[in-house]
């Protein structure tokens, strides 16, 4: 079952518009494996229900939602796939007829072109990014 269905996004969240061309479903599934790779795979093994207070569940929902944004704002999923990535970043990205390609490649971590920065903030207050402490 999804963390987040089309109608907390848009009525809830109030997220950008979901382009005809993209489905929200895919969206949602990309970002709620993203979400859950950021919380150390918690999800793994535990529902949203598990998180014992409401506001953690509202904030990882929202990461969700955020990390959906993210995807629509960046093209969605097939246009980041087309991303080449380096060990250094991004040097080359095509999104529609839209393309941008860098001689020297940047100095972004690997994996920081798929990653919402609000998502994290999103989860920042639930401790699902700090699971090494038990």
């Amino acid at each position: 079952m999804p963390i987040v269905d089309q109608d907390f996004y848009n009525n809830v969240y109030f997220g950008e518009t979901v382009p005809a061309n993209i489905k929200f479903e895919r969206l949602e599934i990309r970002a709620e494996e993203m979400v859950n790779q950021y919380a150390n795979y918690y999800f793994d093994s535990h529902s949203l229900d598990d998180l014992p207070l409401d506001a953690d569940q509202i904030n990882v929902k929202k990461a969700v939602c955020a990390q959906i944004e993210w995807f629509i704002d960046s093209g969605g999923v097939e246009e980041l796939a087309n991303a080449k990535q380096s060990a250094k970043g991004i040097s080359h990205v095509t999104i529609g007829k839209f393309s941008y390609e860098k001689s020297a490649p940047t100095t972004l971590p690997r994996g920081t072109a798929q990653r919402s920065n609000a998502a994290i903030n999103y989860l920042r207050p639930t401790g699902l990014l700090y699971r090494g402490v038990h």
